[in-house]
């Protein structure tokens, strides 16, 4: 067995103090001291091999560089793959799971210089304050209704959309910036909202530098790739998840490329390879989930039967050794949904009777899909469909609504703050918000023409804001003041309810209702005052109320209410006619 002999450089990770305040950890390229390489738990450290030939020319993908990471004391096993950086370099990534020393090996038949390789890696426990590394990487568990970190303390799902995140500037203010001083666009986006209280950051490859349609990394990728590592890394050093969409966007998937499962398996073992020892979700690009529209838009490749991102997604579950959550991207709910219950409502059709190609268990467990990442746009003005709800519910799996109507786009600020409450109400474990000019930066995808959610009308006008106004919507802030709400109990055992068969009886017009075991909570958003009324409570017994503003975060006053000898509450009309949320405690 050879020695480390061809490691030439390490990245060790350092301590320094973020631009939002918190203490964080930066990788800078060192020499490695003899084979032993400082870490952090769940930090990612990088290994960086010379090869004993250059793959510029072609040929890199077939140099299948596996390397196994033991740790000494427990005996856990994790095996990273290695990925190519250009030249003759092959990298490593890896994040350490628990403190103490890590022996590392190499294996790779197609580069003997790169087998046999092996070392030592001494971690300490992460001292800093981000959760993700306190507690571990996110996992999603089917069985469980939300997602935890590593270690079983449950993960607030707060999401910040940007499918066009690498045409966000990374070192620059860009040309939207107004007012505000900054050397990065993106940076100071990323900064802000952590600030805010997301917890998740939401991108597509849409405007990469690099260019993989053809199923291959080559050369001229490489610049492009480690450009991504730079926005990558902000993410996580910020503290935030990164839910990242693979490769491409999902129209650009090509007819051979869609039947080509060993190129597929490649770049999702180089995708995973190179982004797998951050703190991310996979979301499998844009739309796949069953058919990316064949019957109604462009795409005419594939349906739910022959859906590629369904082997794609089996290929980066087998080379991912953190389990790291897993979804595909849901159409619109009109079309696409678990089982396909609620969908159609428009007599659109749907592909599959609206049923995901991910429904089946079996696929599930093959593919390793354990979330669901929706799309829904929840009605404005009046309660949520109850059966799209009940089929969400009555999966296994955990579910987020991760697009809906955007904020300035398709709704205003009363929308974006209807949707996250909504969402959580109703058996959803997350909430992807998203804003103007931040969705997808410089969009002109429908900004010339007026929209409506029913509730607000959406000017051109209202639509020409730049990303330093949205990136300040009063919405973006409210959101934190639902986290907090919400954090303040066990929200991760709220059960939603569904109007006359939850023991509530409304006289709101709109409304979500969800209840733990020691209390209801009920968000009101009608533009009214009218509210309802508990039953099956227990009889003659006093009950606490509290009225939330989930517009300003303030709570009211506790209030005192009796229940009736039926076991009956008639609940308070609300203060004002505008959206508030109401405690009744048991």
């Amino acid at each position: 067995m050879r020695n480390n002999c061809f490691v030439i450089a390490a990245l060790l990770i350092v301590a320094g103090v973020s631009a939002h305040g918190q203490r964080e950890l930066l990788p800078t390229e060192v020499q490695p001291d003899g084979n032993r390489i400082q870490a952090q738990t769940w930090r990612m450290s990088e290994l960086k091999f010379k090869a004993g030939r250059d793959y510029s020319e072609g040929g890199a993908e077939k140099v299948l560089m596996d390397v196994t990471f033991k740790h000494r004391k427990s005996g856990e096993t994790i095996v990273r793959p290695a990925f190519w950086d250009g030249d003759n370099v092959f990298l490593v990534r890896f994040a350490p799971t628990r403190k103490g020393i890590w022996v590392w090996e190499s294996t790779c038949r197609e580069d003997k210089t790169l087998d046999g390789l092996n070392g030592k890696l001494v971690c300490r426990k992460y001292d800093g304050d981000l959760a993700v590394y306190r507690h571990g990487f996110v996992k999603a568990t089917p069985g469980r209704k939300y997602m935890t970190y590593s270690d079983g303390t449950p993960f607030f799902y707060l999401g910040d959309t940007h499918w066009g995140m690498y045409s966000e500037e990374i070192d620059e203010a860009g040309p939207h910036a107004g007012g505000i001083r900054t050397d990065s666009h993106f940076k100071y986006i990323v900064d802000r909202r952590a600030e805010q209280g997301f917890t998740v950051y939401q991108s597509e490859p849409i405007g990469a530098r690099f260019r993989i349609t053809d199923g291959k990394v080559d050369q001229e990728d490489i610049e492009g790739f480690r450009l991504a590592d730079r926005y990558y890394k902000h993410i996580a050093d910020a503290g935030l998840v990164h839910a990242n969409a693979e490769f491409f966007f999902a129209g650009e998937m090509s007819k051979e490329l869609a039947f080509d499962n060993e190129r597929l398996e490649s770049l999702s073992r180089y995708w995973v390879a190179r982004f797998g020892a951050f703190p991310v979700m996979w979301t499998l690009a844009q739309e796949v989930d069953n058919d990316n529209y064949s019957e109604r838009g462009d795409q005419r490749i594939y349906d739910f039967s022959n859906n590629p991102w369904v082997r794609v997604a089996e290929y980066i579950h087998r080379y991912d050794a953190y389990s790291h959550p897993l979804s595909a991207h849901q159409e619109n709910a009109l079309y696409t949904t678990v089982t396909g219950l609620g969908v159609d409502v428009r007599g659109l059709g749907a592909d599959n009777n609206g049923a995901s190609a991910f429904a089946s268990e079996e696929v599930a467990r093959r593919c390793g899909h354990n979330w669901w990442a929706v799309q829904w746009s929840p009605s404005l003005t009046s309660s949520p469909d109850p059966a799209i709800v009940r089929d969400y519910w009555n999966s296994s799996r955990p579910a987020v609504n991760y697009e809906g109507r955007y904020c300035y786009l398709w709704t205003k600020d009363f929308g974006s703050r209807v949707q996250g409450w909504v969402s959580f109400l109703t058996g959803f474990c997350g909430y992807g918000y998203g804003a103007i000019d931040m969705w997808l930066y410089k969009s002109t995808y429908d900004i010339n023409r007026v929209s409506d959610d029913g509730f607000d009308t959406i000017t051109v006008e209202d639509k020409a804001r730049p990303w330093s106004d949205a990136l300040n919507f009063p919405s973006a802030a409210q959101m934190g003041h639902l986290r907090s709400f919400l954090e303040a109990f066990d929200w991760w055992n709220l059960m939603p309810g569904l109007a006359g068969e939850d023991g509530f009886e409304p006289q709101a017009r709109a409304f979500a209702h969800a209840k733990t075991s020691d209390r209801h909570v009920l968000f009101f958003y009608s533009k009214e005052t009218a509210t309802g009324a508990l039953t099956g409570l227990a009889p003659d017994r006093k009950h606490e109320l509290e009225w939330y503003n989930p517009r300003t975060g303030e709570t009211g006053k506790r209030l005192e209410s009796k229940s009736g000898a039926d076991g009956r509450l008639v609940l308070p009309e609300r203060p004002d006619n505008q959206d508030w949320v109401l405690t009744v405690f048991e």
